[in-house]
C-alpha cells in the first residue's frame, strides 16, 4: 500500500475589509490570498507548529519562487505568516482560488499514490545543501554530488534532469534509486502542497478541484 494521506490547506480570497476573517480561515488550516487593492496582494498562512507537521505554508511561498514569510506581530495576523505576492504570480495565486473554489472548508483530505504519480520528480529545481552532500559520502555515493549527476547553477549545486525533464535518480516504476540518501528537499517535501499538487497539475493534468476549463 503506497497510498498517503495529507490535510491540504484550502486557499480562498478575501479583500482587505475582511481580513479579519481571513485570518480566521488562516487560524483553521487554510490559506488566504488578501487583496489590500488590485495591485498588492498577501498570501497568509500559518507555519508549522512541530517539526513533524508538514509546513505548507512554507511550500506555498515557495511554488511563488520566494520563502521570506514574515510573521506577523500584530494586528489580524498576528502570530500568522504573511508574503506580498510578486505581480507577476498574481495568475497562480488566483488560479488556487479558482481551484479550491469548490471546497467548502479551510482544509481538505486528500490522499495521493506517489508511485503512480512522481510529478515532483520531473522538471523541478533540486539544490544540494552541504548535509546532502555529506549524506552522499556518508553512503559512499559521494560522486553524486559531481557531474554527469550534479552541476553548478548560479552558484549552487542542484540535480541533473534528463532529456525528459524528468529526474537522473527516477526509475521506470516511479520509485526513486537513491532513496535511502535523498537530498533533503526530496525526502521533506510535503504530499499536497502547492508545489505537489503545481507539480500534479503540469506534469499529468490531474487538478484536485475545479479546472482551469470548467
Amino acid at each position: 500500500m503506497t497510498m498517503q494521506r495529507a490535510i491540504r490547506p484550502v486557499v480562498r480570497n478575501f479583500v482587505w475589509k475582511f481580513r479579519a476573517n481571513a485570518a480566521t480561515w488562516v487560524q483553521a488550516g487554510g490559506h488566504a490570498i488578501v487583496w489590500a487593492s488590485p495591485r498588492r496582494a498577501v498570501l497568509v498562512v500559518r507555519r508549522a507548529r512541530k517539526p513533524s507537521e508538514p509546513d505548507f505554508g512554507l511550500w506555498s511561498a515557495l511554488d511563488l519562487g520566494r520563502s521570506e514569510l514574515i510573521t506577523a506581530s500584530r494586528g489580524p495576523f498576528r502570530g500568522l505568516a504573511t508574503l506580498r505576492v510578486p505581480h507577476d504570480c498574481y495568475s497562480i495565486v488566483r488560479a488556487r482560488v479558482a481551484r479550491d473554489s469548490i471546497h467548502a472548508t479551510p482544509t481538505r483530505a486528500i490522499q495521493l499514490d506517489c508511485l503512480k504519480c512522481a510529478a515532483c520528480c520531473r522538471a523541478n529545481r533540486v539544490v544540494l545543501d552541504e548535509e546532502d552532500i555529506a549524506q552522499f559520502e556518508r553512503a559512499g555515493r559521494g560522486e553524486l554530488a559531481r557531474p554527469p549527476f550534479a552541476r553548478r547553477d548560479n552558484g549552487s549545486i542542484v540535480l541533473v534532469l534528463q532529456r525528459d525533464r524528468s529526474c537522473k535518480h527516477l526509475r521506470a516504476d516511479c520509485r526513486c534509486a537513491i532513496y535511502p540518501y535523498r537530498p533533503s528537499a526530496c525526502s521533506t517535501f510535503p504530499v499536497g502542497s502547492e508545489c505537489c499538487l503545481s507539480s500534479r497539475e503540469e506534469e499529468l493534468g490531474i487538478v484536485d478541484g475545479a479546472s482551469r476549463d470548467a
